[in-house]
C-alpha cells in the first residue's frame, strides 16, 4: 500500500481551444480525470500544479507559445516533479512535431525518469510509441479539415450578393443582426464616435485611454483601456461601414476581403480625414503635447533662423519653477515662453475670427470648382484603365506573361478611382449648406483659451505657415504671422 512518504509530485497541463467552450465543464471535466489518474499512479498533484491555457489552439499556437506549458516546464525543472498529466492526445498538441521537440525533449534531457501520462491511455506517454504517433497525426488531420471548414464558411458568407459577417467578436461599439449576420451600432456607439473626435483635435492614443479611465468609461473587457486598444479602432475601417476580413488557413492569411458600405457606419469619413491629416503633421512637426506651443514656426527675423526651445525648469525644496525659452542659434535673441505663447494666442485669436467670417456662396463656389477638377481627373483614370486593359488582352495574344505587372498597375489606379470617387462624394456632402455653416460657425466662435495645449498647437499648425519675430531695435517686441490656409483650403485637406 502507497504510503504518503511513497508518494511524488505531479503536474497537470489542462488547455481550453476557445472561450466558446466556457459553461459545458471543459476545464472540470479534465482536471477530475487528471486528479483520479493521479491519485491512482500514486502522485500528488496539488492545486497550484495544475497550469491551464485557455482559449489557446493547439493547432496554431506552437507549445513554446503556450503560457501555461511554460510555466509548467519551470516548475518541472526547479522541483521535485515525478510525471506530467495530460487529459487527452488532444489536449497536447495538434501539430504533431510541436510539443515533442519544444517540450519533451527540453525536460527529458534534464529529467530522464520524468514519466508522461494521459488519462486516457493506462501505460505512460513516449513519443517512440507507435499508437501516440498515430493519435498525434490524427489529431493533426482533425484540426487541418475544421480550419478547413471554417475558410470555406467564412469565404461562403463573404462571397453572398448581401455580404455577412462571418462568426467572430462584435468590434466594440456594434452588435450584430443574427438573422443577416450583420453589424448594427448598439449603445457604445458614442464612446466610438468619442475616441475618434479626441484623435481628430491630436490627442495621442495614450491620452485618449488617460481620459476614458479617469471619465470611468469600461473598455471593451471591462478593464482599463490601453493605448493599443485605441490604436486599433481608430485603424479599423469597420467604424466607416465597411468589411475589411483576412480568411486565416494555418497562420497564413490565404485571402483579404473588402467590402465598401455593408453595414451602418458610426464615424463620419470627415474625422477619418482630419485624424489621418494629424499624422501628417506629427511627422513634419513631432508631437502635439509640448508647451511650446510655436515651435517649429517661429522664425528670427534678424537672422532668418528657425527658433529652438529649451525646458530649463527645476525643482528646488519641493517648488517648481519653470524656465521654457524660445531662442535663436545665431544671436543672442531668446524669449519666455508662456508669455509669448499667450500674446500670440490672443493676436491669432482675433485673426481667425475675422477671416472665417466669409461669404458660404464663396465657399460653395470653391468646392464646385474643387469637384469639378477632380471629376475632370477621374475621367483620365478611367481612360488609363481602360488602354491598360487593351494592352493586357494584347500582350496576352502575343503570349507574353506579364499578369503580376499589369495586375499591380490596374490595382493602383483602381485605388486612385476609388479615393476620387469618395472626395467627390464627401464634397456633395459638404455642399449641403447646413454642413458648410456649422463648420464655418464652430470655427467663428473657437475660443483658443479653453483649448488644452495639444489642440491649440493644432490648430496652429493647420492655419499657420511661419511666424518672424522681432526685437533688436530695443522697442516693443513686434511679430508677422503669415497665415497658410483659408477656410476653403482646410476643408478641401479634410475631404481629400
Amino acid at each position: 500500500m502507497l504510503t504518503l512518504k511513497s508518494k511524488k509530485l505531479a503536474v497537470a497541463s489542462i488547455r481550453r481551444s476557445s472561450t466558446n467552450q466556457k459553461g459545458n465543464n471543459s476545464f472540470e471535466v479534465q482536471k477530475l480525470a487528471i486528479q483520479d489518474l493521479a491519485e491512482k499512479k500514486g502522485y500528488i498533484l496539488p492545486d497550484e500544479f495544475i497550469f491551464y491555457d485557455d482559449a489557446v489552439s493547439a493547432f496554431k499556437v506552437k507549445a513554446s507559445k503556450r503560457d501555461g506549458l511554460n510555466k509548467m516546464k519551470r516548475i518541472i525543472l526547479t522541483e521535485d516533479i515525478g510525471a506530467v498529466i495530460f487529459y487527452d492526445f488532444s489536449r497536447i498538441d495538434r501539430k504533431i512535431y510541436s510539443f515533442v521537440s519544444e517540450f519533451y525533449y527540453d525536460v527529458i534531457n534534464k529529467k530522464p525518469n520524468l514519466e508522461f501520462f494521459t488519462t486516457t491511455k493506462e501505460e505512460a506517454w513516449t513519443p517512440a510509441d507507435l499508437d501516440v504517433k498515430l493519435q498525434l497525426i490524427i489529431a493533426n488531420a482533425e484540426s487541418i479539415e475544421k480550419s478547413r471548414r471554417a475558410v470555406d464558411s467564412q469565404k461562403k458568407d463573404l462571397n453572398l450578393e448581401l455580404v455577412k459577417r462571418p462568426g467572430s467578436t462584435s468590434p466594440f461599439g456594434y452588435k450584430h443582426n443574427k438573422e443577416r449576420k450583420q453589424l448594427v451600432p448598439n449603445k457604445d456607439e458614442e464612446i466610438v464616435l468619442f475616441i475618434f473626435y479626441l484623435a481628430s483635435w491630436g490627442h495621442s492614443v495614450q491620452k485618449v485611454a488617460d481620459i476614458l479611465n479617469e471619465a470611468e468609461i469600461p473598455s471593451p473587457s471591462k478593464k482599463k483601456w490601453q493605448a493599443s486598444t485605441i490604436d486599433n479602432m481608430l485603424k479599423n475601417s469597420v467604424y466607416l461601414g465597411h468589411l475589411d476580413w483576412n480568411i486565416k488557413g494555418e497562420q497564413i492569411f490565404e485571402k483579404k476581403f473588402f467590402r465598401e458600405h455593408t453595414h451602418e457606419p458610426i464615424v463620419p469619413n470627415s474625422l477619418i480625414r482630419l485624424i489621418e491629416i494629424n499624422r501628417s503633421l506629427k511627422k513634419k512637426y513631432n508631437k502635439f503635447e509640448t508647451p511650446f506651443l510655436f515651435g517649429n514656426l517661429l522664425y528670427c527675423e534678424n537672422c532668418d533662423y528657425q527658433l529652438k526651445h529649451r525646458n530649463s525648469s527645476t525643482k528646488k525644496k519641493g517648488i517648481k519653477y519653470a524656465y521654457l525659452k524660445y531662442y535663436c542659434t545665431n544671436c543672442p535673441f531668446e524669449i519666455e515662453a508662456e508669455s509669448l505663447n499667450q500674446l500670440l494666442i490672443d493676436y491669432i485669436q482675433k485673426q481667425l475670427a475675422v477671416s472665417f467670417k466669409i461669404n458660404s456662396s464663396t465657399v460653395t463656389s470653391s468646392l464646385i470648382n474643387y469637384s469639378d477638377t477632380l471629376k475632370d481627373f477621374l475621367v483620365q483614370l478611367k481612360a488609363r484603365e481602360k488602354l491598360l486593359q487593351e494592352n493586357q488582352k494584347s500582350q496576352i495574344e502575343k503570349g507574353l506573361k506579364l499578369d503580376s505587372v499589369f495586375r499591380n498597375v490596374e490595382k493602383r489606379i483602381q485605388k486612385q478611382i476609388h479615393n476620387v470617387n469618395q472626395t467627390i462624394q464627401d464634397i456633395e456632402n459638404l455642399l449641403k449648406p447646413d454642413n458648410i455653416n456649422i463648420f464655418l460657425h464652430n470655427f467663428e466662435q473657437l475660443d483658443l483659451n479653453e483649448l488644452s495645449h495639444t489642440e491649440q498647437r493644432l490648430v496652429f499648425l493647420y492655419f499657420i505657415e511661419s511666424i518672424r519675430i522681432n526685437d533688436r531695435m530695443g522697442t516693443d517686441l513686434k511679430f508677422n504671422v503669415l497665415f497658410k490656409v483659408n477656410p476653403v483650403v482646410l476643408l478641401e485637406n479634410i475631404i481629400g
